[in-house]
């Protein structure tokens, strides 16, 4: 009886230890690539790539800007995903872009030198909109959205690239639009927001992204990491 309840208790630990251990490898983020596996994997088809470094984001998210051989300066977003680390963006050519992440969010770029990108202006906007709803019971849910226009600058560096976390008023000022489902049972459908940039140089002239953008641009995405920004248009500031 005892050898039994001994052999029962052994593969319980067993289980339990093994099962600790899938579960940490899937849930535990381990080292991340090398420079010479990265080359191998980003899924931007040119047959040479360089990388000009590797930015830890965060515990579970990396940025890697690299350079292809036809001279585009292309960004790489890596995020640990069911064991392993996944690339959920790469581009060969963009102005910034915004990559969120277990809660945390981050505005990342990087561009020609040649553009001579000395700030960012990045902007968080909504246009105003009123809405009138009937949920389940006879109320009518009356909602008006104000025009939002929040300006952000970043001084750019010395690199081709960079990243900033999201501005936290960024933060408030979405989450303060949520209607609460519990109470309502409705969401604002027809609400939205939009992330814009303006480049200035070093005359705080507003700048296209002209070599950026001379061959072109392009990349591929999974999941919903990345949320892409749009270049301003001056005329819709007020």
């Amino acid at each position: 009886m005892r050898k039994k309840m001994l052999a029962l208790l052994t593969i319980i630990v067993g289980f339990v230890a093994v099962s600790t251990y899938i579960i940490y490898r899937l849930i535990v983020s381990q080292d991340f690539y090398t420079k010479e596996e990265l080359l191998e994997k980003i899924p931007i088809s040119t047959s040479e790539k360089e990388i000009q470094d590797i930015v830890q984001l965060d515990e579970e998210t990396y940025f890697v800007p690299f350079l292809s051989e036809d001279g585009s300066y292309g960004s790489s977003i890596w995020v640990w995903r069911i064991g392993k680390w996944e690339c959920v963006g790469a581009d060969s050519a963009s102005g910034p872009q915004i990559v969120a992440n277990n809660g945390d969010s981050y505005v990342y770029w990087n561009v020609h030198p040649q553009d001579e990108v000395q700030k960012w202006d990045i902007y968080l906007t909504s246009e105003r909109n009123y809405s009138v709803t009937t949920g389940d019971g006879a109320d009518q849910l009356q909602v008006y959205f104000p025009k939002i226009q929040v300006k952000h600058s970043i001084e750019v560096g010395k690199e081709s690239y960079g990243y900033v976390e999201l501005p936290s008023q960024w933060k408030e000022v979405i989450g303060s639009f949520d209607l609460n489902p519990a109470e309502t049972g409705l969401l604002p459908s027809s609400h939205y927001f939009l992330f814009q940039w303006q480049a200035y140089n070093g005359n705080q002239d507003a700048i296209n992204l002209d070599h950026t953008f001379r061959n072109g641009g392009g990349g591929t995405y999974i999941g919903d990491y990345i949320q892409h920004m749009q270049q301003l248009n001056p005329e819709e500031l007020e």
